[in-house]
């Protein structure tokens, strides 16, 4: 074989080992979730609207648990610095303490 040829084969393989292959990662999981899904359906006779029902509950608990990661992320990087959080400021004119969020 000649050079560009043996060249272009290692492009291409390349190309397939970094970028179709951990894209082609998240496709298969989808679709063995969704064959999970259906045959447990099929197999338990759900109706359309408990696996409705069942997909929502999923969806909320995702969203919350993401808050739940998200805020105690915020507070370990708050527990060193001083920026963070909500600071209060004395005003001179104003003879009192007014506190608000940085």
């Amino acid at each position: 074989m000649k050079k560009p040829a043996l060249t272009a084969l290692g492009v291409a393989g390349a190309c397939v080992a970094c970028c179709t292959i951990p894209l082609a990662v998240p496709l298969f999981g989808g679709a063995a979730a969704l064959g999970l899904t259906s045959w447990l359906s099929v197999a338990s006779r759900i109706g359309v609207e408990m696996l409705i029902l069942m997909v929502i509950a999923s969806l909320a608990a995702l969203v919350w648990s993401a808050t739940v990661w998200a805020r105690r992320r915020r507070v370990k990087a708050c527990g060193t610095e001083t920026s963070c959080g909500s600071a209060c400021a004395v005003a001179p004119d104003a003879g009192g303490a007014s506190c608000a969020p940085r």
